[in-house]
């Protein structure tokens, strides 16, 4: 080899390093910024450092051909004219703002003209950053792969095809989108929302849809899929950080339906472990149940009267009872978890050649049960929620103001975003309308009885009483609580003794164990005393000491 030649590559090759040695010291907080491990999952934005994520999904664009595939309509036609008129945009983000949203997820689906409910003008996603500027409200982009045989023309990418590696290298498709993002940001960088990542670093976050693999299989008993997966995210940040000069981390919508996906319990550990890894945040994950399943073909010209096969009762709830399970199995790996939520789902029209699923509040625009289960999945260790979606019209995803729902979805989610998503607090809705709030000890006891389809609804706010608090549900049902004898509960024959007795201002005292078997009868324990109850007593007998 030619010393010239020999000398150009080893200076390349020391180009290299260099350059992601600085590249590494750019993206390390600045000095006397303390590194925030505990804070893993949280927004690091200026002003924003250390709040939940408080998201929802938003499409750019206009209101524009796909309209007619449209199963909720926006209220006010404001919402449809994002390009044609641009002042619309500030009062959008204005409203977002006053629904408690601190983060616009920027959907991908707006490159995606099949599938999208808006269409795309020229300044519809700079727009946007642009809408946002001044305000405490920050954009994590999202980047989703998509094919539709039906349209060619449109460039097709699968994340799954290239994950974690390709011939090419690491996911060049996805590093390729994210130099995209960049360039969009470029000057704005500071309305890309960041997020602190396992050691405490600030990452721009970036939410990645559909995050599954075809190039590794799942095998059971085998984790050196999982820790390829993980390490490929890792790989990826790395290619970023050295092409672009930004610490990149994901958001990952962990799905099925492919050679390889990740599971919480199996894949959870080496997740974990991965700096990049920054939330899970699913995009509807409870498609991926397994339990929703697609109605047949509809080709009637009145779209109402293609029937929905999954939205009764049992199934809502086997579909609710599999996302608290799948939150929890994520909650119990340590990584952080930004809940997603939605209304329910209407596919009616834009899928009705090829049949949907159908679950939620969208036929019976009253009944509430999803909205009320997906509240009550708030509680410790949750790190943010992300609502699907602010305008998702052709899906029955909407939270603005419609047509048919009126403000019940926007009240909902502004309620549902008001206090910190770690928090146990549900504010119950009836017939489309605001109840009553359970919140703190005696919310996290309600859930753990089985809230309101276990226990009962609350029909009341938390009072005061003598020696604590206390929240009254349905059927007479009441839970007490203070700081020395924690929350418990009481029903039935005993609770109407209790409170007839004069509940803790009697010579009872407040409750220390929920009602429990006693021989063939039932006993309530109190702090200085008990009542106690057979079958075929017509009220309690008290004791006290």
């Amino acid at each position: 080899m030619p010393r010239r030649s020999w000398m150009r590559k080893a200076w390349a090759s020391r180009l290299k390093v260099i350059l992601s040695i600085v590249a590494i010291l750019l993206a390390a907080p600045a000095q006397g910024q303390p590194r925030r491990p505990e804070w893993r999952g949280l927004l690091a934005s200026s002003g924003l450092e250390g709040q939940p994520v408080k998201g929802v999904y938003f499409f750019a664009g206009e209101r524009g051909a796909n309209d007619v595939t449209y199963t909720t309509h926006p209220l006010d036609p404001r919402d449809g004219w994002w390009n044609s008129d641009p002042t619309t945009r500030t009062w959008v983000i204005d409203r977002m703002v006053r629904a408690n949203v601190n983060t616009v997820v920027m959907s991908y689906w707006s490159n995606m003209p099949q599938w999208s409910p808006m269409v795309l003008g020229p300044d519809s996603l700079s727009g946007l950053l642009e809408a946002v500027r001044g305000r405490q409200i920050v954009v994590i982009p999202a980047i989703e792969g998509g094919i539709d045989p039906d349209h060619p023309e449109i460039p097709h990418w699968e994340l799954s095809r290239e994950f974690p590696h390709a011939p090419a290298g690491v996911a060049p498709g996805l590093v390729e989108r994210i130099g995209q993002l960049i360039d969009l940001f470029r000057g704005r960088m500071h309305l890309w929302a960041r997020i602190y990542d396992r050691d405490g670093v600030p990452r721009y976050a970036v939410n990645l849809l559909h995050a599954a693999s075809d190039v590794i299989e799942s095998r059971p008993g085998n984790d050196t899929e999982d820790r390829q997966f993980a390490e490929g995210f890792e790989g990826v940040a790395d290619q970023a950080l050295f092409r672009y000069r930004i610490p990149i981390g994901f958001t990952l919508d962990t799905i099925g339906g492919r050679r390889y996906a990740a599971f919480p319990r199996e894949a959870g550990p080496s997740l974990e472990q991965a700096p990049s890894v920054l939330a899970i945040q699913g995009f509807a994950s409870e498609v991926f149940s397994g339990l929703v399943r697609s109605a047949p073909p509809c080709n009637l010209d009145d779209w109402r009267l293609c029937q929905p096969i999954d939205n009764n009762v049992d199934n809502l709830e086997r579909l609710a009872d599999w996302k608290r399970a799948a939150v929890h199995d994520w909650l119990a790996t340590g990584v952080p978890v930004i809940l997603d939520v939605s209304n329910g789902f209407d596919g009616r029209i834009v899928w009705k050649g090829k049949g949907a699923g159908f679950w939620g509040d969208n036929l019976n625009y009253t009944d509430d049960r999803w909205r009320n289960w997906m509240s009550e999945l708030k509680g410790p260790g949750v790190k943010g929620i992300a609502f699907n979606t602010w305008n998702g019209y052709t899906e029955g995803y909407a939270a603005v103001p419609s047509v048919e729902h009126g403000s019940t979805v926007y009240n909902w989610l502004a309620d549902l975003l008001e206090p910190p998503p770690s928090d146990c607090s549900h504010m119950h809705y009836v017939n489309g309308a605001r109840t009553h709030r359970v919140y703190g000890a005696i919310c996290e006891k309600w859930i753990r009885l089985g809230a309101d389809r276990g226990f009962g609804a609350p029909v009341s706010e938390e009072l005061p009483t003598p020696r604590g608090r206390m929240s009254h549900f349905t059927d007479g049902k009441a839970i007490f609580w203070s700081a020395t004898t924690g929350a418990h509960e009481v029903h039935g024959l005993i609770a109407r003794t209790y409170q007839e007795a004069g509940a803790d201002g009697s010579c009872l005292g407040l409750p220390v164990s929920d009602e429990e078997a006693a021989g063939d009868g039932r006993v309530c324990h109190f702090e200085r005393g008990r009542i106690d109850w057979r079958p075929g007593e017509q009220r309690g007998r008290i004791t006290c000491r």
